[in-house]
Formats: structure tokens, sequence, C-alpha cells
């Protein structure tokens, strides 16, 4: 019998500051519900259907491709939930991990952190949920 346990995963929020062309962007009308009407179905909006409401191309592909990376992982049960808070300056990520090591890749592996749209300056914090 086996008595080693696999380090058990807790939960994570990881409080990030978005850019502000990634601000100018998600603020244009439609993308935000553009965004949940996709994720809801577990999918990113289009390139061209990000286009439409009027972000640059070169964005609307990194933002797709970082919300197909959003949605992998919620589906693989490591994010909980993602989105920016209401000024559209910060965000916040929940996630599953197994330490703060492992939930600082989440945001690290984003391709928005990775194209310098989400600032170096982020905090991981462990929640401890109470209820």
């Amino acid at each position: 019998m086996n008595t080693q346990q696999q380090p058990r995963a807790s939960v994570f929020a990881i409080i990030l500051k978005l850019s502000s062309e990634f601000t100018a962007q998600i603020a244009r009308p439609g993308v935000g519900a553009a965004v949940v009407k996709a994720t809801r179905v577990g999918q990113a909006p289009t390139v061209e259907e990000l286009m439409t409401l009027g972000q640059t191309e070169e964005f609307a592909r990194l933002f797709s491709e970082r919300l197909g990376y959003l949605v992998r992982l919620q589906q693989a049960g490591i994010l909980r939930a993602a989105g920016p808070f209401e000024s559209l300056k910060e965000g916040m990520y929940l996630c599953n991990a197994t330490d703060e090591r492992e939930a600082r890749r989440v945001l690290e592996e984003d391709p928005l952190y990775k194209a310098g749209f989400i600032e170096n300056d982020f905090s991981v914090h462990r929640w401890l949920i109470a209820i």
C-alpha cells in the first residue's frame, strides 16, 4: 500500500494589472457580451467577431488565443473563474493549484501576459475558503 499522498490542490487568487491598451481593447462596446456568450459554450470568440467589435487584428488574435487558453484551463478543472474588475484596469484569476509556483504559471503562460498586455507586477495569494 502506497502511503504517499498527492499534494492537495488549494485555491489561489491571482490579482493582475492590465495595460492601458488591453483596457482600451476590452472596453469596446459588445466585447464583454461576446466573451461571456462564447465562453459559456466552452469556446473563445472568433478573431473576426472581435474585429467587428473594433479590436485591432493583432489584439483580437491574441485575445482569442488567450480566451481559448483560459477555457482549456477551466475545462481541465484548473481555472475556477477569471475576469476584469469593473474599472477594467485590473483582473483576477481564481485557480486550483498545489502551490504558488504552479498558480503563477497559470498567468505566466497566458498569451496576453507573454505579449506584455498584462503587467509583470501581479500578486498571488492562497485563498483560505471559509464558506
